[in-house]
């Protein structure tokens, strides 16, 4: 008996006013020769082997051998897993800058949660935290939803296992990524787990999932391959067939799937909103005649990793072909109907050759170091470095740049750190040798101490000036030469020099500084700016060192000395004015009336800072950047804050510790 078959006529590629004409052609060769191009001959049975039955004529056969022959992925204690949707991200869930780090944890509040995220193969950092409660084992305050009344959350049998995951919905290809040990993952955040946790299982599986092979079977199972945004839903994977035994080749998918990790983890060491962050790629190269000769360096250095990965990928891609038993002939056809290769990371791609990003990163290292956030020792000897964890070690609360005290925490201090106290504290957080000895010792640093208030001001009078804190960083990394790098950093940034730079809010530092911190759709600026409205004064807080009492001692302490001062000049400029005349007179005058408009600035600025100080709605972390930062929408630059501001006004966010202080004091509106 012979098998029903049925040709198929592909016509994609031709345009629509020619598809008429193309298909006759088509139609003629085959019927002349028995063969045409873009033409396909198959059982239409065969379409009942691939899950939810989809039309993939074009598929080599040997595609449909695989669903027919191999063991699907859910499987053998092996699974795949969607995790729960916390009914309200903006309640509960937080880029992990954004809290105490002394509050991460399951037995504490915060805990890693893995919510999709950007095309990322092999590593992608877990940037989210979400608001745990581990006696009820599920989101804090988290009672269900409307339809399902249940705190139980789901696949939470599951949460805290090292795994695989990888962003369910997206306008890319699959990227599959390591899932660290004590993580939750989330709905848009599936994650598949092996037997025992063992990590070696899940590298391989790691290196499996992301060739291209797989990729293929993934797609052929989805509805519509070619539309805009496309779903890879948990069933789809655990329908996916995968060779039981990956025999011999185990050990080198796993040695090859470590290796792209860790190359693509790499890039993250210069990125200070992750946890591997070490330090800025300029600093790396700081031996380097000019910041121009360090950015070429560190382009090169990442297209010779990028060279690595790509062959890295062809690797795999070979081993998994083999796996699956595939010709030469089908490989070919499996890569020329894949899409094109995607750009690893083409966001990274696109900050690795724009030097003045790669500027924009230091100077904000720089304000980091100022404030006490970032060791500069590390800067100065890379070696004190500790070393990067294992892919499915759990997430550290401080990144290994980061200045920690004794306990492995940020210091709550402006107190120096003994050399041999910061040693034993590396040693016992991360439970690593010591990073140096009694004939080795930290390096001294030559900085002022960081401010214990958190707080500096953009005033070149004072002495807890933000521009010069920044430029004493530069001294000290650049010696004799930090003039030229800050030339060179001014020149590549477009203003005449750093001062303008921090004075400029929408596109100087501040702006910058909201851009690097907003991920997942939350705008998480740690450094918060307060500006008179001229922008010749302004402070700067740093939130994870704010008070309850830190606006009244920016009015006291800084803002109050900033108005006598200017008051003081002003008083200067009128005592001798009876004793001139003509045109210095003239001169004079005008230099009056313009420090007459900066005191009143100041002024006003020190008057609207007392009169929300006053309000007494102290930030707390826990609810957020853009809700502490909401009392501060007069003196902040930042429309957001005025946003969130009228939104807590209205009486949004009753769930917030801001909303009830705001309603005790009467200040929400009240219906009418």
């Amino acid at each position: 008996m012979t098998t029903p078959t049925t040709h198929f006529f592909r016509l994609l590629k031709t345009p629509i006013d020619d598809k008429g004409a193309r298909l006759a052609a088509l139609i003629a060769a085959l019927n002349q020769s028995g063969h045409a191009d873009e033409t396909y001959i198959l059982d239409p049975a065969d379409f009942g082997l691939i899950p939810g039955s989809p039309l993939p004529y074009w598929a080599p056969a040997a595609v449909f051998r695989i669903f027919r022959e191999y063991p699907l992925f859910e499987g053998s204690d092996r699974t795949a897993k969607r995790g729960p949707s916390t009914g309200d991200d903006f309640r509960r869930v937080r880029a992990w800058w954004e809290v105490v780090p002394q509050t991460m944890g399951r037995q504490v509040q915060w805990v890693p949660f893995s919510k999709g995220g950007a095309f990322s193969l092999y590593y992608f950092d877990i940037h989210l935290l979400v608001e745990w409660d581990e006696e009820r084992y599920t989101f804090l305050n988290f009672y269900g939803r409307p339809g399902r009344e249940s705190p139980k959350l789901e696949s939470s049998g599951y949460f805290f296992r090292p795994g695989i995951t990888w962003p369910r919905r997206t306008t890319s290809g699959i990227s599959i990524r390591v899932l660290p040990n004590g993580c939750i993952f989330a709905d848009k955040g599936p994650s598949a787990f092996v037997p025992h946790n063992d990590p070696s299982d899940l590298l391989a599986l790691l290196a499996m999932m992301n060739s291209a092979l797989f990729e293929t079977l993934v797609k052929l199972q989805l509805g519509a391959a070619t539309a805009a945004a496309r779903s890879y839903e948990v069933g789809i994977i655990q329908r996916t067939p995968i060779p039981a035994d990956l025999g011999k080749e185990q050990e080198q998918l796993i040695t090859l799937a470590r290796e792209a990790h860790d190359l693509q983890r790499n890039r993250d060491c210069s990125d200070e909103t992750t946890h591997v962050f070490c330090l800025p790629g300029l600093v790396q190269y700081r031996d380097a005649q000019t910041l121009h000769q360090a950015s070429l360096a560190l382009e090169s250095e990442a297209q010779t990793a990028q060279a690595r990965l790509s062959a890295i990928q062809t690797e795999i891609d070979d081993i998994v072909f083999d796996l699956y038993n595939l010709s030469q002939t089908d490989r070919a056809l499996v890569h020329a109907e894949m899409n094109p290769p995607q750009s690893q990371n083409a966001n990274h791609q696109s900050e690795i050759v724009n030097r003045k990003s790669k500027i924009q990163n230091l100077l904000m290292w720089c304000v980091g170091v100022a404030f006490g956030r970032w060791d500069a020792r590390m800067a100065l000897d890379s070696t004190l470095l500790p070393p990067l964890q294992g892919p499915f070690d759990p997430l550290p609360r401080c990144a290994p740049g980061a200045l920690v005290d004794v306990d492995g925490l940020p210091p709550a201090q402006a107190t120096d750190i003994a050399p041999e106290a910061w040693l034993r504290a590396r040693k016992n957080v991360l439970d690593i040798p010591p990073l140096a000895s009694a004939s080795s010792p930290c390096p001294p640093v030559s900085l002022s101490p960081f401010p214990k208030d958190g707080i500096l001001v953009d005033d070149p009078t004072h002495p807890a000036d933000i521009v010069t804190r920044v430029r004493g960083v530069l001294a000290l990394l650049w010696g004799e030469r930090a003039d030229d790098v800050e030339r060179e950093a001014c020149e590549v940034l477009g203003v005449r020099d750093l001062r303008d730079y921090f004075h400029d809010p929408r596109k100087g530092f501040f702006a910058f500084h909201i851009k690097r911190y907003s991920k997942s759709r939350r705008k998480a600026p740690i450094y918060w700016l307060l500006q008179s409205k001229k922008r010749n004064y302004a402070v700067w807080l740093y939130i994870h060192r704010l008070r309850y009492d830190s606006l009244y001692a920016a009015g006291r302490n800084y803002a109050d000395v900033k108005i006598k001062l200017e008051q003081a000049r002003l008083e200067e400029l009128r005592a001798g004015l009876e004793t001139l005349d003509g045109s210095a007179r003239r001169r004079r005058e005008r230099e009056i009336e313009r420090q007459q408009r900066i005191a009143d600035e100041v002024t006003a600025f020190g008057k609207t800072l007392d009169r929300v100080a006053l309000l007494n709605l102290p930030p707390d972390l826990n609810d957020g950047v853009v809700i502490g930062i909401a009392p501060l929408y007069e003196l902040v630059p930042w429309k957001e804050a005025q946003r969130t501001w009228e939104k807590l006004v209205a009486g949004e966010y009753e769930w917030s510790t801001m909303a009830q202080r705001m309603r005790e004091k009467g200040i929400v509106r009240r219906e009418t």
